[in-house]
């Protein structure tokens, strides 16, 4: 009874969803068609997809979304603040989430060797994805970008409950935040707080850590919620808030047959490897690009392959 309850809600979500496309854009858009010039290609009736049949055939390839968080900041360029690549395989119902760490030291195209995040700043998505790809052999399918202040709206509108992590003496003190140590429910802005935190031994491995951490949270609430009763209201405010603090180059056609995946075969494991992997590394100061991570890539490709693999 409660599978059925979750494909009526789903199948109402979408035609919502067909109802409003694009996207909850402005209707006023709408009116405008543009000319069509004999010199370019457009897409014919038969070429565009379609959302249905909902496909959740266990054929379906595993599908790989590289998650940058940006820090925007006037008159900079903008940082990749977090550097992930999840994985999510419907058959096996699995999500997989990479961390590389940002001062990972690797070759970018076109510039040499340098911090990762450097490549984001100087060449955007698609020299990041280039530089994925040539250092550590990882296809990107997508991409998710999010700015610190869209994380803060998106997490205080699907979850307004907050998140349950554990605070410690040097966080709170770094934070000045009035509350005590141990298991805290924390909202928006002090979750990013938290998330960002490195002012102890650990330094950005605690950083990954909890950046991984809040993730697997984040996952398991908004599921637990759209497996509940307010699904329907859950996948609709997703979408909507979604659709004005994410950029992202995935299409509605594509996004609405893994979100159907997702509550009819739920995800049952959740795991996590950061790059790079234990006793691969060593630090190393460097003329153009300060204290680096300088990694064996043999071994952290190989880690990498393993868990995706």
């Amino acid at each position: 009874m409660k599978r059925i309850r979750l494909l009526i809600q789903m199948a109402a979500a979408i035609w919502i969803l067909q109802s409003c496309s694009p996207l909850w854009g402005d209707s006023s858009s709408q009116e405008k068609i543009p000319e069509k010039d004999s010199k370019e290609s457009f897409e014919t009736d038969k070429d565009l997809k379609s959302p249905f049949p909902l496909s959740l055939a266990p054929e379906q390839e595993p599908i790989k979304v590289l998650i940058i968080g940006s820090d925007h900041r006037q008159n900079d360029a903008a940082r990749s603040d977090t550097l992930m690549v999840a994985q999510y395989h419907p058959p096996q119902q699995s999500l997989k989430i990479l961390s590389i760490m940002r001062d990972t030291y690797v070759y970018i195209p076109g510039y040499g060797k340098s911090k990762i995040n450097h490549s984001y700043s100087w060449g955007g998505e698609e020299l990041l994805k280039t530089t994925i790809k040539e250092n550590f052999n990882i296809t990107i399918d997508h991409v998710v970008n999010i700015d610190f202040e869209g994380f803060v709206e998106l997490v205080d509108s699907m979850i307004p409950g907050g998140i349950e992590v554990s605070l410690t003496e040097k966080m709170i003190n770094y934070w000045d935040w009035d509350k005590q140590p141990g298991q805290q429910r924390l909202h928006g802005e002090d979750l990013l707080q938290y998330v960002r935190f490195r002012g102890d031994e650990t330094n950005d491995f605690g950083r990954v850590d909890r950046q991984q951490e809040v993730m697997k949270k984040i996952q398991e609430e908004v599921l637990g919620n759209i497996k509940s009763g307010d699904g329907l209201k859950t996948v609709i405010n997703l979408i909507k808030k979604g659709t004005n603090v994410v950029e992202t180059d995935m299409q509605i056609h594509e996004l609405i047959p893994y979100g159907a995946s997702t509550i009819v075969n739920p995800i049952q494991s959740v795991e996590t490897l950061r790059i790079p992997v234990r006793n691969s590394y060593k630090d190393v100061l460097t003329n153009n690009a300060g204290l680096v991570l300088q990694i064996d890539k043999n071994q952290n490709v190989d880690a990498i392959k393993q868990f995706f693999y």
